[in-house]
């Protein structure tokens, strides 16, 4: 039996502790119901050996109302979050956590979501990647930079939006 935790039961609002005890010879394990004042005059016998037994020292049991927390804080009952890189209490927890960061989770995103993302990344690389091209060949024909930044990015794509939208660096959710 490995090391306990000291319990409490509650009878008509009197508290009497549960205590452990082992015997030195054998090594047995065993637990019981003594008030404080039997446990001063009381001496427990191990069954088999019939030897004295001497009482272990337990942790206090962990109650809100003792520690002020949750009734599972400490308890064990955690989950690693990949997401996190830490241990939670439960998905709950790490759904708080990871939606007061500003992440969404996949099932909000909608059906083809990461498609249309791509493709549009896709595309914005691409308008890019041509905006680039006109302005370093305006730039070699006529070596003026304000000739090359007019023709590759024209006032009329700025005003409507369409330049917004090829530099713009934001995925839509």
């Amino acid at each position: 039996m490995g090391r306990t935790q000291n319990k409490w039961l509650f009878i008509k609002e009197a508290v009497i502790p549960i205590y452990e005890f082992k015997c030195p010879n054998c090594g047995r394990s065993d637990e019981h119901i003594l008030s404080y004042s039997e446990l001063k005059n009381v001496e427990v016998m191990c069954t088999p050996c019939s030897m004295a037994m001497t009482r272990l020292i337990s942790m206090p049991a962990k109650t809100p109302n003792a520690w002020h927390g949750n009734w599972s804080d400490g308890m064990g009952h955690t989950m690693y979050s990949m997401a996190l890189g830490r241990k939670v209490a439960n998905k709950r927890e790490e759904q708080k956590i990871m939606e007061a960061r500003g992440f969404v989770n996949e099932k909000d995103l909608g059906e083809g979501w990461y498609e249309k993302t791509q493709s549009t990344l896709q595309w914005r690389k691409d308008e890019r990647a041509k905006k680039s091209e006109i302005y370093k060949k305006t730039l070699e024909e006529t070596g003026s930079a304000e000739k090359a930044v007019e023709v590759a990015f024209p006032a009329s794509e700025a005003l409507d939006g369409t330049l917004d939208k090829i530099y713009d660096d934001k995925i839509e959710t």
